[in-house]
């Protein structure tokens, strides 16, 4: 008896090791406080050996932390967002794994072309396709009808001479005390490129010079001026949109104080989750454009990379090709990030899917069709974060006040200091 219990006692001895072992756990460095829970447990329920950790951070800090963890050779995180005009900057700096090995000829063919070629940096796939983008014109339908103005219809496109007329009927001093508390339009994201470059584009400029380096005499040509002049104009001459950013025009709008915002779909899917405490009538149309210019709407997304100094890079791989493909991409899509999938079969369902015929859900199946509506992405450059962070500082200093001419000149001079390290 006492050699049985022996023989038992080392046997668990053995055994209780392995049944305790633990799952190998990686780190995902995620942006903008999007909803991952129930998408990370729907991978760790296929993938047992697999924990995934997330750490969100707000969009800015995003590339902060990026800057300084991988490029001081940090193992972690294993998994990171990449927001996709930066990939070729992660790529010069050999900061990101290689994928390709991870991906099926299946899975390649699946992504859009441009979002496939975006993830591509000298030859090799450096980030996965995620997600793709567009944006509408969010319109509080209560506001138009109150002012005795017709409500857009969904497919109806507005000129930007049409909405800063109409703004400035929406903007009220309602109560008189010399502060305004109804505003008649602004950007969801006030000084980023991404959503601003339409402006500029769609008179006919260029977003960076054709080396990708360049931006003397873009950035500070006629076209940029004059698209930049009428954003200066809604902030200090109209005054229809707020200068003052402590309160983001997406709260703005979903409070009912905004009568009309540029901003993408995943607002949509905002309001889904919270249409209990919004309490006006809304709908959508198309995005504007200037009567003498062209149609471009902003487009490009979120890709998803794996760090070259992780500690567990197969396990990194395994989560990445999961979210970017097949059900995983629309796990993150329906649940997650919001942003329309990069997936052409994903795609596909806001045009098939009898969930999207009707109501609030219809306005997705618009936006998928405006993503193919000249979709203009953004710069592609070695040194886009810094043409990026420099244009943000222009576009805040035009917002409040600025000469729009100095300011762009300003920037070129900035950036084209920036870009000299890029050159060989």
């Amino acid at each position: 008896m006492k050699q049985l219990v022996l023989i038992v006692s080392l046997l668990l001895l053995v055994v209780a090791p392995l049944a305790a072992q633990e799952a190998t756990t990686i780190t995902w460095l995620n942006c903008c406080n999007w909803p991952s829970e129930e998408v990370v447990a729907e991978f760790e329920a296929e993938n047992p050996d697999i924990n995934v950790e997330v750490e969100t951070v707000g969009f800015n800090a995003l590339f902060e932390q990026i800057q300084v963890r991988l490029g001081g050779g940090a193992s972690d995180p294993d998994v990171l967002s990449v927001d996709v005009p930066v990939t070729a900057g992660y790529g010069l700096r050999g900061w990101l794994l290689p994928l390709d090995d991870v991906f099926s000829d299946e899975d390649r063919a699946d992504w859009l072309p441009a979002a496939l070629a975006a993830g591509t940096y000298n030859g090799e796939l450096i980030s996965a396709p995620v997600s793709t983008s567009t944006q509408l014109l969010f319109i509080n339908s209560d506001m138009f009808e109150a002012a005795g103005i017709e409500v857009p219809g969904v497919d109806d496109r507005l000129t930007y001479e049409q909405v800063a007329d109409i703004a400035e009927q929406l903007t009220q001093d309602s109560d008189g005390d010399g502060v305004t508390d109804q505003w008649g339009f602004s950007w969801e994201q006030t000084v980023r490129i991404y959503q601003l470059q339409p402006l500029a584009v769609g008179l006919g400029g260029q977003s960076i010079g054709d080396d990708g380096l360049t931006v003397d005499g873009v950035i500070n040509s006629q076209a940029w001026i004059d698209g930049f002049s009428f954003y200066s104009d809604m902030f200090n001459e109209r005054r229809v949109a707020p200068q003052d950013d402590t309160i983001g025009a997406s709260d703005l709008f979903w409070s009912g104080k905004l009568g009309m915002m540029i901003a993408g779909p995943w607002n949509i899917n905002r309001y889904l989750r919270e249409a209990e405490n919004i309490e006006f009538n809304w709908t959508v149309a198309r995005h504007p454009y200037f009567e003498d210019g062209e149609i471009t709407t902003p487009t490009g997304s979120w890709h998803i990379g794996v760090n070259i100094n992780s500690d567990s890079p197969d396990e990194a791989k395994r989560f990445v090709q999961w979210i970017s493909t097949g059900t995983g991409a629309e796990a993150w899509w329906r649940r997650g990030s919001g942003d329309f999938p990069a997936q052409q079969s994903v795609l596909a369902l806001f045009q098939t899917d009898e969930e999207f015929d009707e109501g609030v859900k219809y306005f997705l199946r618009v936006a998928a069709d405006e993503a193919t509506v000249n979709p203009d992405p953004r710069a592609v450059s070695p040194g886009y974060l810094e043409y990026e962070q420099i244009l943000q500082d222009a576009f805040q200093d035009i917002r409040t006040g600025a000469d729009v001419e100095e300011s762009l000149n300003l920037a070129v001079a900035r950036i084209e200091s920036e870009m000299a390290k890029y050159r060989g």
